[in-house]
């Protein structure tokens, strides 16, 4: 499959999917941090906002941009909360549609508009760039973030979270659970903690955190297993199509892959050095 046809079954699947995700997912579409373990799935995946922006030490009114910024709820919640000034970027009309909405509901100022993270441009660099759940689905992950000190002032982070492999994953287990769980995710590879840190280290920045933060996120997982049980859902995804599907058998793949320890949830912070020149 061509790289441009690749996004654009990202962008369909999301265009149906998303009004179904937004009903029984919420209007977070990325993971939870868990740090009682009571917390409602609502209640987690705003943790996990608030967790990245603490670790990033986000500075209040700073200019933000959101790559692959979903239903704009993390955009939305950092413009309220932290008064950030808010450009959010989604390959799906449905998902700025539904973002513009949200930012009017709750009263915040925040720019949303359909935009190809890897066309993304600045004619004023940004304070933060902030990608959760996103880099994933990109064919090159590394020259994204090689590229990306363009989009950032000196001193800029670029706040990450995301999937990550296990630095001793075998080519069996490999095979067996991680990517049947790529594919229902539509994400064409996956790297690890150690490799973001890589990346970054050699594209100009300076690593601030880089972890693992999985033991925190799990419980995301048990509670997409619980939702997908819903006869409603079986239904609904069955009328949006393959990719559905697919992503039903995914959540509970990941599951597997996390418990094993094959997959986890990495955070990287990073900061754009002075010395390095776009």
């Amino acid at each position: 499959m061509s790289q441009q046809a690749y996004k654009d079954r990202i962008r369909n699947f999301y265009d149906i999917a998303s009004p179904v995700f937004r009903e029984f997912w919420g209007e977070h579409l990325h993971d939870g941090f868990y740090e009682t373990g009571g917390e409602s799935k609502t209640d987690a995946q705003v943790s996990l906002v608030r967790y990245l922006a603490d670790a990033a030490a986000l500075p209040r009114d700073a200019r933000g941009v959101d790559v692959g910024c979903g239903m704009g709820a993390t955009s939305v919640w950092l413009a309220k909360n932290l008064g950030a000034r808010m450009t959010g970027v989604t390959l799906s009309p449905v998902q700025v549609e539904v973002a513009r909405e949200l930012a009017a509901r709750e009263g915040v100022e925040a720019e949303f508009r359909l935009q190809d993270a890897e066309t993304l441009g600045a004619d004023e660099p940004f304070d933060f760039l902030w990608m959760v759940g996103v880099l994933g689905h990109l064919h090159d992950q590394r020259a994204f973030v090689e590229a990306s000190p363009r989009l950032l002032r000196e001193g800029g982070r670029y706040v990450l979270g995301d999937w990550v492999a296990s630095g001793d994953l075998t080519d069996g287990d490999r095979r067996r659970y991680v990517e049947p769980v790529l594919e229902g995710m539509l994400m064409p590879d996956i790297a690890s903690v150690a490799d973001y840190q890589s990346w970054f280290e050699k594209s100009g920045y300076r690593v601030l955190v880089a972890r693992d933060i999985a033991e925190s996120t799990r419980r995301t997982w048990d509670e997409g297993v619980s939702i997908i049980q819903a006869p409603k859902i079986l239904k609904l995804a069955a009328e949006v199509g393959r990719d559905a599907l697919g992503l039903l058998r995914a959540i509970r793949g990941m599951r597997k892959a996390m418990d094993r320890g094959l997959i986890g949830y990495g955070v990287v912070i990073a900061e754009k050095l002075p010395a390095h020149r776009p």
